[in-house]
């Protein structure tokens, strides 16, 4: 969920969890609950929706995510005998 909402990859959603609860004091398997009540209820506690927007904004500090690969990077990806499975 994180990965999605952040745009992160694995290691950096992760440091988002670790640093959401040093900060609020929550242990990471409480954390990981009340994450999974938000999605389908949409209500989650104000000082971890902070945190956790604070998280994800300091990963993004960091380490911006990379650009999506281009076209043509994938043409020439596809021209070294690679098959690309097509949406």
């Amino acid at each position: 969920m994180v990965m999605a909402l952040g745009r992160l990859d694995g290691v950096q959603a992760a440091t988002v969890l670790s640093e959401v609860s040093q900060r609020t004091g929550i242990a990471l398997g409480r954390i990981g609950e009340l994450l999974t009540a938000w999605a389908p209820t949409g209500e989650l506690n104000l000082g971890l929706r902070i945190a956790l927007e604070e998280g994800i904004r300091d990963q993004h500090r960091v380490a911006p995510r990379p650009e999506p690969a281009r076209e043509d990077d994938r043409k020439s990806w596809e021209g070294e005998g690679h098959v690309v499975p097509h949406a």
